[in-house]
């Protein structure tokens, strides 16, 4: 398992990155960061700092006491934005992403929504991507690990990152780090 740095330069305004970059916890507050060409401007979203183009990788996010979460993988290209639905994770082209909402898990890739048959909540949840084998996999990983959702992805044409959204304060529910 290797540790992963958020990119605050890609981070939505209303997020705060942890100062060792592996955390992101919402904030009603607009933070004063500066307009570039890679920051999210409207969905919730933040990429990982480094992104990777082979071999097999595989993570570990905490999703603990949240109930609006959404992670995934996503091309540097995913659109960032306006309004766009490709913006969100999952929506597009550009990205594969597990949503949990309301105790409702939903896989996304290309618009195409898979909901779940799974009513446990997770506390850590796994990204596995096998570059090699363009596999994108996620699972529950507390302690044993659970099969959640995987995508046959085919050839990945870009370098991939690891893409986090900790959801929006959701009536004061949701207001841990992800």
């Amino acid at each position: 398992i290797s540790v992963v740095q958020l990119d605050p330069d890609s981070a939505h305004p209303k997020l705060v990155i942890s100062p060792d970059g592996t955390a992101a916890t919402y904030t009603d507050t607009w933070q004063e960061v500066p307009e570039n060409t890679i920051r999210f401007d409207t969905t919730l979203n933040v990429l990982s700092l480094c992104g990777f183009g082979d071999g097999r990788h595989y993570w570990e996010v905490e999703v603990g006491g949240k109930t609006y979460w959404e992670l995934g993988l996503a091309y540097p290209s995913i659109p960032r934005k306006g309004r766009a639905e490709a913006c969100w994770l999952g929506r597009g082209a550009h990205s594969w992403g597990l949503e949990f909402f309301d105790g409702v898990y939903t896989a996304w890739h290309g618009s195409a929504a898979h909901q779940l048959p799974v009513t446990r909540r997770f506390d850590r949840v796994g990204v596995f991507c096998s570059f090699p084998g363009g596999l994108v996999s996620f699972v529950g990983a507390d302690g044993s690990i659970t099969p959640l959702f995987s995508f046959c992805a085919g050839t990945f044409s870009q370098q991939l990152h690891l893409a986090v959204c900790p959801g929006h304060d959701h009536q004061g529910t949701n207001c841990k780090p992800i």
